[in-house]
């Protein structure tokens, strides 16, 4: 017996499914019956969602058509604040902001870190690798990004927990970490103030770190405010945060449901990049970004109005048949592998070189001590349909 298809059936402001990790079950009707879909808002306007790849790639590659710079979530604000971040922005603007990080993020830059990740990767499992079981996310996933980029920051080691705290608070609305009704700008508040003092000690003694070189930066001959440094603050650190935990967890994750597979790269250690981007296809840590419509568009039949939020599912278009063969299937060896996992085109995800590095050198160095981790429970997701993301995993050590 087939059901029929009804598009007010799937809500995608409906938390329920991306916590409990149904959420590609919503993404396959969408995209088999309603690619172009509707979806009300409980305290917005609405938006459109798309989660066809092709679909995707044409808003991306359309950037005067879909802007960022009226918000990239999916509810109507801001999470930074008043000044737009540099992924909250669009051309010429959004150039001059990316230019100013990306000499300093990109794969060669990224080298001259390798030390620092090697040194947090190993702190991290020297700590776990002789227990029984642990739980992931806090001893180990959570930890190693927020180390690296802490100090390639500027931030002083023993208050790298401190920026987890803030990002947890700030990012999601999850119920876990909102306090008080007024969380998320308390949190942004204490978080500013930590790096405004950094700034100005800065100021006085430049080092060999990310904030220095941000305060050293111009544009159009103009070093950059306080709001823009602090907006550049905030992205880094969530950016840098989510993607990596989300990315660790979830390759432990797709090991334990595929095991065939880390028992391939076990046997063959090269494959651990192709590994690493198979699992950013098939995780997807960043589910979605949102654009706004400038000017009307007609697709599938309907009418995109101008001034109309449109959702970008990455998650979705990671798994679409029509790109990549059997995508339900974890395989580390997947080529072609185009996968949109850290967006695509001008607002590809500044940290990508990072995230990748982080991921690789962990698991290099898993595989190097003989260690398997399993997951032995679900995992405890964070409540957010932007993030693919995780609070809390179960797992066990074993050789």
């Amino acid at each position: 017996m087939t059901t029929t298809f009804e598009a007010a059936q799937v809500d995608l402001t409906d938390l329920g499914p991306f916590i409990d990790g149904t959420e590609h079950a919503l993404f396959r009707r969408l995209r088999e019956h309603e690619p172009l879909h509707w979806n009300d808002e409980p305290d917005g306007p609405g938006f459109w969602s798309l989660t066809r790849y092709a679909d995707l790639m044409t808003a991306i590659e359309d950037p005067k058509t879909f802007v960022n710079g009226e918000g990239t979530q999916i509810p109507s604000r801001r999470v930074e604040g008043h000044t737009p971040t540099v992924h909250n922005t669009d051309p010429p603007r959004h150039g001059q902001l990316r230019k100013v990080a990306i000499p300093h993020l990109r794969a060669v830059k990224i080298r001259e870190w390798q030390e620092l990740i090697d040194r947090s990767a190993t702190g991290i499992l020297d700590a776990i690798a002789e227990k029984d079981t642990v739980e992931f996310v806090g001893s180990a996933a959570a930890l190693l990004p927020i180390q690296v980029l802490g100090q390639v920051l500027g931030v002083p080691l023993e208050d790298c927990a401190l920026l987890l705290d803030w990002t947890n608070r700030v990012i999601s609305d999850d119920p876990e970490f909102m306090r008080s009704p007024d969380e998320k700008d308390r949190a942004r508040a204490e978080m500013f103030a930590y790096f405004k003092e950094l700034t100005a000690d800065r100021r006085k003694s430049p080092r060999n770190d990310l904030i220095s070189k941000l305060l050293a930066a111009r544009i159009d001959g103009e070093p950059l405010s306080w709001e823009d440094l602090a907006a550049y603050y905030f992205v880094l650190v969530g950016a840098g945060n989510e993607t990596t935990r989300n990315l660790l967890t979830g390759a432990v994750m797709a090991f334990a449901e595929f095991p065939q597979e880390w028992e391939r790269l076990k046997a063959d250690q090269r494959m651990l990049r192709p590994a690493i981007e198979e699992t950013i296809r098939f995780i997807t840590p960043i589910r979605a970004m949102r654009r706004t419509a400038t000017r009307d568009v007609e697709w599938y039949g309907r009418t995109i109005r101008e001034g109309d939020k449109v959702v970008l599912w990455f998650q979705a278009a990671n798994r679409d048949p029509a790109v990549f063969e059997a995508p339900d299937t974890f395989r580390i060896d997947r080529q072609p592998n185009p996968h949109v996992g850290f967006g695509w085109g001008i607002h590809t995800c500044l940290g990508s070189h990072l995230a990748r590095a982080e991921a690789i050198t962990f698991f290099q160095q898993v595989l190097d001590r003989g260690l398997r981790i399993t997951p032995t429970a679900e995992p405890d997701r964070l409540h957010t349909n932007q993030f693919h993301a995780f609070k809390r995993l179960r797992v066990q050590l074993g050789r």
